[in-house]
């Protein structure tokens, strides 16, 4: 599960850098907070 999370942020990393679109790296990051196995804090 970890090693899913570390893969999926260094992707948005990669997307942000690369000067892909934000809908592109936002993506990424949602896939890590859906990963979460504690709820997400709704004011996020």
């Amino acid at each position: 599960m970890a090693l899913r999370e570390y893969t999926l942020g260094l992707e948005a990393l990669d997307r942000f850098v690369a000067g892909e679109p934000l809908w592109r790296v936002h993506e990424a990051v949602f896939a890590v907070l859906a990963l979460a196995p504690e709820p997400v804090d709704p004011r996020l």
